[in-house]
């Protein structure tokens, strides 16, 4: 209970400081809402041209562009003008959910929702007395474009991977209506939380 209600007053605060990815507010309210289970931090799924200073430096890497909806050749290619040290990456990821469940029985019930989904690369497992899901697709593209500022593919091929970027994230998110749908099924089967509304009450109104 303690958990769930840190994580809605977190998921809260994010939205009225719009630090939510629009797109999946609606999913994210609908599953919140489901007794016994609530979401950490999740993406709707996001392509952008990053700089990483080193490989798998993840906490020091910087965002040239990042968008949760397909980039233009011409966004891609004015972005790379910013660039200025390490490897510089395309990428484009598909929405992904962090998702714990209060029991095993629902967190398998939530495993077997995200594959029913379409989202392949779902996984659960025990982390700290909690059952942690994860819904994940497996639409990743990662394309090296240059390092230390300097561009090495020719536009033909930053064209290319732009194109095929944006089809990998327009198919995966194509799941998402699909994704709702079922929560919806399981918000009739596991109930509603009223944590939830008291929570929602307060921060939203």
């Amino acid at each position: 209970m303690k958990a769930k209600r840190e994580a809605l007053v977190s998921l809260f605060t994010a939205m009225r400081e719009k630090k939510v990815d629009e797109d999946i507010i609606d999913l994210l309210m609908l599953i919140n809402s489901i007794r016994g289970v609530y979401t950490t931090s999740s993406c709707s799924g996001r392509i952008g041209i990053i700089e990483e200073p080193d490989l798998g430096a993840k906490p020091l890497s910087r965002w040239l562009i990042k968008e949760h909806r397909p980039i233009t050749f011409e966004e891609a290619k004015e972005s790379l003008k910013n660039a200025q040290r390490g490897f510089i990456f395309l990428k484009s990821q598909p929405p992904i959910f962090h998702i714990v469940a209060e029991s095993i029985k629902i967190g398998k019930k939530l495993h077997e929702l995200g594959l029913a989904s379409g989202f392949k690369y779902t996984t659960f497992k025990a982390v700290k007395d909690r059952i942690l899901v994860e819904i994940n697709g497996t639409e990743y593209l990662t394309a090296p474009l240059g390092k230390d500022g300097r561009v090495l593919v020719d536009d033909v091929y930053l064209k290319f991977a732009v194109e095929l970027g944006n089809s990998m994230l327009i198919r995966a998110k194509s799941r998402l209506p699909r994704l709702k749908e079922n929560f919806e099924k399981l918000k009739e089967e596991l109930g509603e939380d009223e944590l939830f509304y008291e929570v929602k009450r307060k921060f939203l109104t």
